[in-house]
């Protein structure tokens, strides 16, 4: 029962620790020695070439190193018929919810205001309300979407919470399904995207959306640079509807050098990075559902192939 292993950027002592430390062996392989294929029944990946994993026939698991799985379900050779074991990881749901509290702030409190000032070298202060009056909508209600409202509730705003399935988060009002949609965007001063890409989430955040969020609202995503229409957020920026937007992923990553997000005076760029992988506790999480495969049982959570997560 080998396991292949293939991340460019991992620490491998690490990695190599974990499975021993889980009592999964060390039979470790990689794409540039997998050894004998036919051994390899776990591939533990992020990012690997497209067509590598059809090589492999007995392949029982993937295990993605990320809370995402687009890297390997966007391969069209991809094994299908494997099921993928998505990172569930504490330290990823603490970072994620880090992100969004930085950006709620940082647009409640109208930081971006005082730092356009400060280019201009303009001392004016700009009131902003109280917490309860500053309403936060977040799409997707998964262990992110529900750690992201819990805070943001301990915080003091009235949060509302949206998923496809009716989901139950105490003190956060959460509604589902597409006929409560308009709602949640209609109460959102502050919109909060932490959905999966799925052919439902594509382009959910379109010139419609945006249009019906109060006018100066703000948009903060780190779901999936898919899930927003990018002409349709510059058209909204440009007219003021959106004040600002804190954009963390995009379609094309790296983001091209000619992306207007760049040089938008409304908008924040940073590249990927709201909850990066931690190395240690991802090992320890997966390295101990490679071990519950092994044993014979079935590790979770599993992605949902019709829904994509």
């Amino acid at each position: 029962m080998a396991i292949l292993f293939h991340w460019n950027s991992a620490t491998p002592e690490i990695w190599h620790n974990a499975f021993a430390a889980a009592g999964c062996g060390n039979d470790i392989r990689s794409l540039a020695d997998p050894g004998n294929v036919a051994e390899v029944e776990h591939a533990v990946v992020w990012a690997p070439p497209a067509g590598a994993l059809k090589a492999f026939p007995r392949l029982r698991y993937i295990y993605s190193i990320g809370a995402g799985v687009t890297h390997v379900t966007l391969d069209p050779e991809w094994p299908s018929h494997v099921p993928i074991v998505r990172l569930q990881d504490r330290m990823l749901v603490l970072d994620m919810s880090c992100h969004v509290i930085h950006w709620v702030l940082h647009f409640h409190r109208f930081y971006a205001r005082y730092a356009r000032q400060q280019d201009q070298g303009v001392w004016l202060h700009h009131r902003y309300p109280e917490n309860a009056e500053r309403r936060v909508s977040v799409l997707g209600l998964g262990q992110t979407g529900k750690d992201a409202c819990i805070r943001l509730r301990d915080l003091g705003f009235p949060v509302t919470g949206w998923a496809r399935s009716p989901k139950r988060v105490e003190g956060v009002r959460c509604l589902h399904g597409d006929e409560n949609f308009d709602t949640v965007v209609r109460a959102a001063d502050i919109l909060v995207n932490l959905l999966p890409l799925t052919d439902a989430t594509a382009n959910i955040l379109n010139a419609s959306v945006f249009d019906r969020m109060p006018k100066g609202s703000f948009l903060i995503n780190c779901g999936r640079g898919g899930s927003v229409d990018d002409r349709a957020l510059l058209n909204a920026l440009d007219g003021g509807h959106v004040e600002c937007a804190a954009l963390d992923v995009f379609r094309e990553e790296p983001l091209p050098a000619d992306s207007a997000f760049w040089t938008h005076p409304g908008v924040f760029v940073t590249p990927h990075t709201a909850a990066p992988t931690n190395e240690r506790s991802a090992a320890e999480f997966i390295a101990a559902q490679v071990k519950v495969a092994m044993d014979g049982g079935r590790p979770a959570p599993i992605v949902d192939p019709e829904r994509g997560y």
